[in-house]
């Protein structure tokens, strides 16, 4: 009987392990930071108005979420690609298309990677 006690609580306590290393590893796959924008911002096709938001980066999915109390504003595919170093501080960055601030990446503080809006892919070619 002490035996089989014994073996069951390792068993118990070898799941429990696992079980906050699994955790811990998808957990690490969503990246969050909140962020200011300080005018409008388009997001795929979505206007986000000026504001305090929440965003919410899935690696496994590719999908790029704005939040604003815990709603969904606004999502989009987004992209990892290499930095040379990691970046200091969060960054938001946007081109202006047409008087409207775009958003193309996003930088978390710390990383070593950006988060670019739009489908990772190959090269653009063009018709000859």
């Amino acid at each position: 009987m002490k035996v089989f006690l014994k073996s069951t609580l390792a068993a118990l306590m070898i799941c429990a392990l696992a079980s906050i290393a699994v955790f811990a590893a998808a957990k690490d796959k969503v990246k969050t930071e909140n962020v200011t924008f300080p005018s409008d911002v388009m997001v795929n096709g979505t206007l986000v108005k000026a504001g305090d938001y929440q965003l919410k980066f899935n690696e496994e999915s590719g999908e790029l979420a704005i939040m604003k109390n815990g709603k969904v504003k606004a999502k989009t595919t987004a992209h990892l690609q290499p930095r040379s170093e990691k970046a200091k501080d969060t960054a938001v960055r946007t081109i202006d298309k047409n008087s409207i601030a775009e958003l193309i990446s996003v930088t978390f503080g710390g990383s070593n990677q950006d988060v670019v809006v739009g489908a990772s892919g190959g090269a653009v070619t063009g018709n000859n």
